[in-house]
């Protein structure tokens, strides 16, 4: 059984906004990256969520998603993803992992935890992260509720 989800924002001028397209399998999700969609992109160092070994991916950043990918230049088929709206904390983590430049993102069940090449590098990646997870507000007229 396979069923398709397509994700179309309009765009209003000078904004990109992403058009993701996603399979989802009874066995797993296929995660496809537009380009034009990729907010920030590059190496970083994680932390593998059963034997605690810690890896180097290739991670890319959308509106939606935080994907790692074990080669640079993929897009399609993440080796694992992180649905930003359900996150809650990106933050330093220094002191949690014991090595600089290091950084979690808190998800639902896992806290995932990164590490950067710099000290820059890892203040970008918070900033952008944290800029992706925030939820529009809805404005409401106070009278309504007179």
């Amino acid at each position: 059984q396979v069923y398709y989800c397509w994700w179309e924002y309009s765009k209003p001028p000078g904004r990109f906004w992403p058009t993701f397209v996603t399979r989802l399998t009874s066995m797993a999700a296929e995660i496809v990256i537009h380009r034009d969609d990729v907010v920030k992109e590059g190496w970083l160092v994680k932390q593998s969520k059963h034997l605690k070994d810690w890896r180097r991916r290739w991670f890319v950043l959308t509106p939606q998603y935080l994907c790692s990918f074990k080669s640079q230049g993929e897009y399609r088929n993440p080796t694992e993803h992180i649905r930003l709206r359900d996150c809650s904390t990106v933050k330093s983590a220094d002191e949690d992992t014991g090595k600089d430049n290091s950084f979690r993102v808190d998800s639902p069940g896992r806290v995932f935890y990164l590490i950067a090449d710099t000290n820059t590098d890892k203040e970008a990646w918070i900033g952008h992260i944290g800029r992706m997870m925030v939820r529009p507000t809805v404005m409401t007229d106070d009278t309504e509720f007179q």
